[in-house]
């Protein structure tokens, strides 16, 4: 049958379900739809992954004795149609039957009547948790490029290295430099690919054999069927491997809401600079308003804000599903594909744009200037030269605050003060040059050699390992495949 016609003359396998032996009446209408409409839409998603598990199973099987060499390729050339079909857009997934699992094998039983012997061993319980965890690899290598492309974009915007006001309390502290606020969010990200990095290890186990929860008397080889899809190894217990389904999720929704901070950090200090006019907004990253001319809005910066909130949300909603379950499989953890899918999407999205907005960030070096001078940024290094002249810091403390107090009261700026005058103030002999230099909001030097943003994240190399062997895996599966389909 030739692949674009699966979809259509696809075949029910019983008159009511894969498990509808055990009942007389046929489900409701409407419990399809309760059941299976949005999960079936989320699994369009996994169509390609289900069909890859399929793909090695059989292959477990026939190298197992399970299946004939004849029998296993008739169902991987049918799986093979089927994933030809679904790669080029036609193979549709039909609600009645209610999943992923069963729509690609009622597809390939259609094609072959063989297709009815490859759920041999197998359940869709371990199925499912075996489609998420090859879907949340691929999704945490997506999101790692992601930060890391966020990464890159601070490194470029690291570039136009300038005078920067740090705040505590959203008040001026202390004069610092674009490259070091920078460096700082550029840490923040490193902890968040961490966390990924960490994460897909506890995913790169495959569920494939653990059946419905307690295994399968078969004699299956789960090592092999976790080697061709490129695991490191399978998971220890079938129990735990289906009844612990959205566990991982929640964990990769807890690292992106922290991923989804830190981008909300981010945008946040762009707003808060924007609105003090120290940060010039790029056009291309701006909106207006329909009413006010004048107007120039830092929207995908407040959005990206706004979705932090969202996965908060949809980490609530996972980890909420894992309370007062029971061992084993339950159709709650269901509700977790939507949280999950709908978190990596927003969370690529957001890292996005903000990765290709950032560099596109301009700078009024004379605002931010006047900002650290009205601010009196400079009081705490003011502060630190009396205390090296051998002044107590708690008295010099004292000091540079009436000195600040001083200047408050006679509109002028710690930068206009006279060695003399501090000297005066403090008791202590303070030379023009070193005033000069403690008072200056210019501290760009400072943060010169010690903050730098490499040129190349560690996480970049790790990522490119993971892909290899996810790379290698498909070969090998492929070349399996081949030789049981000739």
């Amino acid at each position: 049958m030739p692949a674009d016609g699966i979809a259509l003359k696809r075949v029910k396998m019983m008159a009511n379900k894969l498990w509808g032996g055990r009942f007389d009446k046929p489900a409701s209408e409407e419990m399809y739809s309760f059941l299976s409409a949005e999960n079936v839409a989320l699994d369009n998603a996994l169509v390609k992954y289900d069909i890859e598990g399929s793909l090695a199973h059989v292959c477990m099987l026939a190298k197992q004795g399970m299946l004939s060499k004849q029998e296993a390729g008739a169902i991987l050339s049918a799986l093979s149609a089927v994933k030809a079909s679904a790669e080029d857009g036609k193979f549709a997934l039909d609600p009645h039957l209610e999943d992923v699992h069963t729509n690609v094998e009622a597809a390939v039983t259609a094609i072959t009547p063989e297709g009815k012997k490859m759920h041999t061993a197998r359940s869709r319980n371990d199925q499912v948790s075996l489609d998420t965890r090859m879907y949340m690899r691929d999704a945490i290598n997506s999101l790692s490029g992601g930060l890391l492309e966020l990464q890159a974009s601070l490194l470029e915007l690291s570039k136009k290295d300038c005078i920067f006001p740090a705040y505590t309390h959203t008040q001026v502290a202390q004069p610092a430099s674009l490259a070091f606020w920078c460096h700082a969010h550029h840490c923040g990200i490193e902890r968040d690919l961490e966390r990924l990095s960490q994460l897909y290890a506890r995913v790169n186990t495959c569920p494939l054999g653990s059946g419905a929860v307690a295994g399968t008397t078969w004699n299956i080889d789960r090592e092999y069927t976790a080697k061709l899809l490129g695991f490191g190894a399978p998971t220890a217990n079938p129990m735990d491997s289906v009844g612990s389904r959205g566990e991982l999720e929640a964990e990769m929704l807890s690292h992106l809401y922290l991923a989804m901070a830190h981008a909300s950090k981010i945008a946040t200090d762009v707003i808060l600079l924007a609105n003090k006019h120290l940060i010039i907004l790029p056009d291309e990253y701006s909106t207006g308003s329909s009413m006010m001319p004048q107007k120039k809005n830092p929207d995908p910066f407040e959005l990206a804000r706004g979705k932090a909130s969202r996965m908060l949300g949809l980490y609530v909603h996972a980890a909420g599903l894992l309370k007062s379950v029971p061992s084993g499989y339950n159709l709650d953890s269901q509700e977790s594909k939507y949280a999950l899918m709908a978190g990596v999407k927003t969370a690529e999205q957001t890292f996005s744009i903000l990765a290709h907005a950032l560099p596109k960030l301009e700078f009024d070096k004379g605002k931010i200037a006047a900002e650290l001078e009205e601010g009196y940024a400079c009081a705490t290094e003011l502060a630190d030269l009396l205390t090296k002249k051998g002044v107590p810091f708690r008295s010099a403390h004292s000091v540079s605050g009436g000195i600040v107090r001083g200047c408050i009261a006679k509109k002028k700026f710690l930068s206009a003060l006279s060695a003399a005058e501090v000297s005066a103030a403090a008791g202590v002999k303070i030379a023009d040059a070193e005033l000069k230099e403690a008072a200056s909001v210019d501290k760009k030097a400072r943060f010169a050699s010690e903050y730098k943003i490499p040129a190349a994240s560690a996480h970049a190399k790790a990522l490119g390992a993971r892909r290899k062997a996810l790379e290698a895996a498909g070969k090998l599966l492929e070349k399996e495949v081949a030789a049981l389909a000739k």
